[in-house]
């Protein structure tokens, strides 16, 4: 063995002893340089290492909050995503290195017009310091998880998918250990709220990471050139996340994935645009038509969540005693109310939560509303932006989606490569699962959706960009 790996062996080891030494006798500022260190270190000679870092440490990490100055970061990833950031910012300004043609794309151009616009509201928001702050983690997540990954994949796709890898092996940990103690009280239903914390604040954010991750995992078993035992791997680890999936009892999960599913037959059929818009359009018609007569059943239906399966897809359209139900009725009448008040910039990013309230209506009080801007969003990746940047914000969400499942469908259709036609269909389904979520909820506020997210978004440019003619297989 070479003289200098026996003194990255001795300094690692000697850097070991130190900070544990330091926890034990409580300094815990000597941890923190150390971190610091490693940090600077892999920012200026193995970015990539920091990448797979940043993304195996996000299924793990914790949210640290600081009452003094009212900010809360998710510790480490945030941290890393910070550095990955101003390292970014960094080289844009050093050298403009950005691949011209992935800067021109719909996709970056959406982006760039969704973050524009959020920095416009953020100067008329109603806090406009909460709205920066909000800005400012959205900006750290789209660089680090948008621009990086472009930059680490676009000349080599095996990247991304240990990129991936990197995350989904820590998710399968954080699977397994949840469902252990699921199985330690009994799988009784009403533990499957909380039991994923500390890794997921709740079911509904661990079974739409679950979700999410399912179509890439199993499209990654078909991937060529890859091993038998690979191959196994993978099946493996698309099971655990199935267990999973089933055992966080979010409906609005469910929901999802069975659409990405419908999606797939729909592209596996070649059923034509015309008919699918003909579809959705008579269904449209037929919902709003008999749309009493809908409300009336919902409204007369008191199956509560439950741990049985049949009994908890029934109460998916309780609205009558369902706590959870109702209470997303009270944020989506809410949101429609400030948006009637200010339609055009809305109240501010990152705003809803705090003003909410004084447009709540007493119907639709549940025993777990609130007035007190504490107890979260509004339920939707699509209502709340529009209550947050009125309607041209909205307008750029929905660019963002339409432009990134497009380009998608279209790399998956056109491209004669069977790697690119495997990536591009399970990332843009993995997608369509959180789409088909945020009609009901929105995570994209936390590091834990936003990282693949934003992951996913740069693996379909690239793709489209870079890929999209290629015909030798591409070697991953």
């Amino acid at each position: 063995m070479k003289w200098d790996k026996w003194i990255v062996i001795g300094g690692s080891a000697l850097m070991i002893l130190i900070n544990s030494l330091a926890i034990v006798k409580e300094f815990f500022f000597v941890p923190v340089i150390s971190l610091a260190l490693i940090l600077i270190y892999l920012m200026v000679f193995r970015v990539d290492v920091l990448m797979y870092l940043m993304a195996f440490s996000t299924p793990f990490s914790i949210v640290i909050q600081s009452d003094k100055i009212n900010l809360g970061l998710s510790v480490p990833t945030e941290v890393i995503m910070i550095a990955v950031t101003l390292l970014f910012l960094c080289r844009v300004f050093y050298d403009l290195s950005l691949n011209r043609k992935i800067l021109k794309h719909p996709i970056t151009l959406a982006i760039l017009a969704y973050l524009t616009w959020m920095f416009i509201t953020c100067i008329t928001s109603e806090y406009p310091l909460v709205s920066f702050k909000f800005l400012a983690s959205k900006i750290w997540f789209i660089c680090s998880s948008y621009f990086m990954v472009i930059h680490l994949i676009e000349k080599d796709l095996s990247k991304w998918v240990r990129y991936f890898n990197c995350y989904a092996i820590a998710l399968t940990a954080v699977v397994l250990i949840t469902t252990v103690k699921y199985a330690a009280y009994g799988f009784q239903g009403h533990i499957a709220h909380w039991i994923m914390n500390p890794y997921y604040n709740d079911h509904t954010a661990y079974g739409a990471i679950l979700a999410l991750f399912i179509p890439v995992v199993f499209g990654f078993i078909f991937l060529p050139q890859k091993s038998t035992h690979l191959r196994i791997f993978y099946g493996a680890m698309t099971l655990v996340f199935l267990m999973g999936f089933y055992f966080s009892y979010s409906r609005a999960a469910w929901l999802s994935l069975f659409g990405a599913i419908g999606v797939w037959c729909i592209l596996k059929l070649r059923i034509k645009l015309s008919w699918l818009i003909a579809a959705i359009v008579i269904f449209g018609t037929a919902f709003f038509a008999f749309s009493d007569d809908i409300m009336y059943r919902m409204s007369r239906n008191s199956q509560d969540s439950s741990g049985n399966l049949a009994e908890h897809l029934q109460s998916i359209s309780n609205i009558s005693t369902d706590a959870s139900n109702v209470e997303r009725l009270n944020r989506w009448n809410s949101a429609f109310r400030m948006i009637e008040e200010r339609p055009i910039v809305g109240w501010g990013p990152g705003c809803y939560q705090f003003c909410y309230a004084p447009f709540q209506d007493y119907r639709y009080l549940t025993i777990i509303s609130t007035n007190l801007g504490d107890g979260g969003n509004a339920h939707s990746e699509f209502i709340g932006p529009t209550a947050e940047t009125g309607f041209v914000g909205l307008l750029t969400v929905l660019a963002m989606m339409f432009c990134v499942i497009y380009y998608g469908i279209i790399t998956y259709i056109r491209s004669r490569n069977k790697t690119v036609r495997i990536l591009s269909l399970s990332a843009t389904l993995s997608l369509i699962t959180y789409y088909i979520h945020g009609t009901m909820n929105n995570f994209l506020d936390t590091d834990k959706l936003s990282l693949p997210f934003w992951g996913l978004f740069a693996l379909i440019a690239v793709l489209n960009t870079c890929y999209l003619e290629e015909r030798n297989e591409v070697r991953l």
